[in-house]
């Protein structure tokens, strides 16, 4: 280029400048905004849309940038603003809701919308702040219109029913799941905002917490009841209203250790149903009932065709569970998540238009579903995003969602889900209060079990904290060895006949580490051993449950699979047949939840069908779990689980049944 041209790009560089300039004060002469400044945020906002947050562990698409994830995030909430939020109602002016569809009984007026709709409605209004100028007043008009419908039952909680008659103001009871929403909104709005506007949001949301949610919803069994009509009693529950980061939320502004027993219990009760109804797939029902915790009853309440199974309530559950590890480190929202992850993207062949709306428990898909919807895919990539294995399915669920558009539920799920994995959903309390400080428990009951001569299988019983434990770690001899997620751990590539002495320690996000677990220990046994015998051979038993529980389930080896007999009956019995007689000495029962309190062990060396069977074990007043059963050398080729009282009403079941010896 030579200096001609060089001096011609200069003189219309300081042209256009000298424009720009000139335009920029006759804008300010007359009072109007410079377009070449940096739009300043309409209402104050403390975190405005997009803060496009990275969550310990967690991935995000990697095959767009994150620009391009905020701006499809900021174009379908514009769609689901105009398609959905609504400001019409004649019988309360300035009040918003979000039209949807509303099932049950509508008691003679005609619904326009629900509390589930307002909750979802507030969160996405306060997330979205600094994209939308509207945001605070769309805020502030739905939770007028939260409070002006209050429920009949509890006026600190919202009625679930909206509809444009003043006569439905105050006239329906609470839905648990628009009320924890609602609360929760109300913390993000603070954070947003302040609380010293027309609305004293943290206020607000005290209120409803303590005299609204913990007084009328949270149970005496540490559940969460389905609404302020239902019994404080119950042991009914959806688990779609397990909003377990919503409920840390509500501990952090409150300080009220309830929040924290009930997410210990919502844990617990998640992992004795899954253990026993979906140990493959970690799937849900819509609704749980009773202690033990079983699906819901199909006649459970009106306009609820699959209670029973994963269906159009629990579709929202993983968003839950995840949102729970990404923000709080709890290991036990990872372990959940994972579970679900893995097993949908295999049933699907890794292609989320597969996804169907509505699956059985045992991962079967339901006989009515039939294609693909937002608020079954979006919920299952978002709990995908623990894991790298998963990057190209969270990369093509991506693309699935942010071009779907259906009705209001799906398409509310769907921007929820969305903000989470593209980060733009932030931590309510992050940095709101002290630091964490708080250590969690120490693990308990730990016990080390020699599998082989190389080989020692750790297990305990969880720790709990106020925020969440994160993992832990394992100590050999006072040297960290390992770490785990759960409460499992093998400890591998050990030396013949040594005794080794185990710890556990648990530690949360913010680093904080429980005293030791009791120290364990165990001895490898004496050079190479056959280990399990019985893994893999015939099996018959008294009786089945059903498809998919047969003998065969306790001998595969896989600690996820199990035999179950019929429910209510003894005695029942199960045994394996070992192809040939070996010199037993000891049999490992791992039970399911449905165990035996009396049963014997007993083994036979008859050449054909057993028919004679010799005593070598006796138990009465078993407790269940893994039981390691040690006797005097019996040569046998059939060995035998014969149960004569059931540990609870169901029937016996066996995740695994080993059995070790020697070749004769």
């Amino acid at each position: 280029m030579d200096v001609t041209q060089v001096q011609s790009i200069r003189n219309k560089a300081r042209t256009v400048s000298l424009i720009l300039l000139s335009a920029a004060l006759l804008l300010a002469a007359f009072g109007l905004p410079d377009p070449l400044q940096p739009k300043a945020h309409a209402a104050g906002e403390m975190k405005p849309f997009p803060q496009q947050m990275s969550y310990p562990g967690i991935l995000k698409p990697n095959h767009v940038s994150q620009p391009s994830m905020n701006a499809s995030v900021a174009a379908y909430y514009d769609y689901w603003k105009g398609a959905h939020l609504k400001n019409n109602l004649s019988s309360l002016p300035g009040g918003y809701y979000v039209k949807g569809n509303v099932a049950g009984d509508q008691e003679g007026f005609k619904a326009l919308g629900s509390s589930e709709g307002q909750g979802y409605g507030m969160v996405i209004a306060a997330l979205m702040a600094g994209h939308d100028p509207e945001a605070r007043t769309i805020f502030d008009g739905l939770f007028k219109t939260a409070r002006a419908y209050k429920s009949s039952e509890n006026s600190n909680l919202m009625g679930w029913i909206v509809a444009d008659d003043k006569r439905a103001q105050g006239h329906f009871s609470s839905a648990t799941d628009g009320d924890l929403d609602i609360a929760y909104a109300l913390i993000l709005a603070d954070r947003q905002w302040g609380s010293g506007g027309s609305v004293n949001y943290l206020a607000e949301a005290k209120k409803m917490i303590t005299n609204g949610i913990k007084a009328s919803n949270v149970t005496t069994g540490n559940r969460l009841n389905q609404g302020d009509w239902d019994s404080k009693s119950t042991w009914e529950t959806r688990p779609s209203d397990w909003m377990l980061s919503h409920l840390r939320a509500f501990y952090e502004v409150t300080g009220d250790q309830t929040w924290l027993d009930v997410i210990n219990n919502l844990y617990n009760v998640y992992s004795q149903f899954s253990s026993k109804y979906s140990p493959v797939t970690g799937l849900i029902s819509d609704f749980v009932v009773d202690n033990p915790p079983k699906p819901g009853p199909r006649e459970h309440l009106p306009g609820e065709n699959f209670p029973d199974e994963y269906n159009y309530n629990a579709s929202r559950v993983p968003l839950r569970i995840v949102m729970d590890y990404a923000f709080h480190g709890d290991a036990r929202g990872k372990a959940i998540a994972d579970k679900m992850a893995t097993w949908i993207k295999g049933k699907t062949g890794g292609n989320p238009n597969n996804i169907k709306d509505g699956y059985k428990l045992d991962g079967t898909v339901n006989e009515k579903a039939s294609y693909a919807t937002a608020v079954f895919v979006s919920p299952f990539i978002a709990a995908s995003t623990t894991n790298s294995s998963h990057q190209a399915w969270i990369n093509a669920g991506w693309d699935w969602m942010k071009n779907k558009k259906e009705g209001y539920y799906s398409d509310s799920f769907n921007l929820l889900s969305m903000l989470f994995i593209s980060g733009n959903w932030w931590i309510p309390t992050a940095g709101s209060g002290t630091p964490d400080t708080q250590a969690p428990t120490a693990p308990a009951n730990l016990t080390a079990t020699a599998v082989s001569s190389s080989q020692v299988n750790l297990s305990w019983t969880a720790s709990t904290d106020n925020v969440g434990v994160k993992e832990y770690k394992i100590y050999r001899g006072g040297t960290e060895v390992g770490t785990a997620a759960g409460t499992l751990y093998s400890d591998a590539g050990l030396n013949p006949s040594t005794t080794y002495s185990y710890t556990v320690k648990a530690y949360d996000a913010a680093g904080n580490a429980s005293a030791n677990s009791n120290t364990a220990s165990a001895t490898t046994s004496d050079g190479p051993a056959e280990g399990n015998i019985a893994k893999g051979k015939a099996a018959k038993a008294s009786s089945l449950e059903g498809s998919g529980y047969e003998a065969s389930k306790a001998f595969d080896g896989n600690a996820s699979t199990r035999w179950a007999s019929k429910e209510g009956s003894d005695p029942q019995w199960i045994y394996v047949d070992l192809g040939k007689t070996y010199s037993v000495n000891k049999v490992k029962l791992n039970w399911e939840a449905a165990y035996g309190k009396n049963y014997k062990i007993q083994v036979s060396s008859d050449s054909g069908s057993p028919v004679n069977w010799t005593d070598v074990y006796t138990k009465t007043n078993g407790k269940g779990g893994a039981e390691e059963i040690s006797f005097t050398a019996q040569d046998a080729r059939y060995v035998r689980m014969y149960g004569t009282a059931r540990g609870t009403s169901y029937g016996y079941s066996l995740y695994e049944f080993e059995v070790y010896g020697s070749s004769n």
